[in-house]
């Protein structure tokens, strides 16, 4: 079985965690879990959480309290309390998402909503601790939505990867692929 990490976000050095995902040529029709991993400063890595739909975009609040993981097959963000040292404990369900609504990317705002890339759509969906969505920006070429993160120096630009498919060997062959912004309101903080 051939896994690849599908996003990092490193809160210290030396240290990081990692979503995983099958390869394209093992995954299986139905979707299985995949096991976020968590890499230590000593060059080892242990598996962080088990029974995941499809982990994906994966955020650390500034305090490097709460890990927050988008799980796309299960239509929800789960959250975790974060040690100094990285083990994760106190799994819970952070927001359950409508449907439609497979969350890729994620980025964290200072109010505590995050943004999400909804992958089964051609928009970014800012939701709230319980799942309401409280802004929705669509994008501007149709394309759909992947990732996401807040970025200028005062952070309230939404960077948007946007592409015509997520298929590996489609994408470089369609090359659709392209970076939308738009202004929001509430600023980004935490890791990534």
């Amino acid at each position: 079985m051939t896994w690849s990490s599908r996003a990092t976000v490193r809160p210290t050095q030396g240290t990081s965690a990692s979503s995983s995902a099958r390869s394209p040529t093992d995954r299986p029709r139905a979707p299985t879990s995949a096991p976020p991993r968590w890499y230590g400063s000593t060059r080892t890595s242990h598996e962080a959480a088990d029974n995941l739909a499809f982990p994906n975009g994966t955020v650390i609040t500034a305090d490097g309290s709460t890990l927050v993981i988008a799980e796309s097959m299960g239509r929800c963000l789960t959250a975790f309390d974060r040690s100094p040292d990285g083990t994760l404990s106190g799994r819970r369900v952070w927001a359950t998402l409508p449907e439609g609504v497979a969350p890729d990317g994620i980025c964290l705002c200072a109010d505590d909503t995050i943004w999400v890339a909804n992958a089964l759509g051609s928009e970014f969906v800012r939701v709230a601790e319980g799942g309401d969505i409280v802004e929705r920006i669509t994008t501007a070429t149709g394309l759909g939505a992947f990732a996401c993160m807040l970025g200028d120096e005062d952070r309230t630009t939404l960077y948007m990867c946007t592409a015509a498919t997520s298929d590996q060997v489609k994408a470089q062959e369609r090359r659709t692929g392209c970076i939308e912004k738009a202004r929001t309101t509430v600023p980004g903080v935490g890791l990534p």
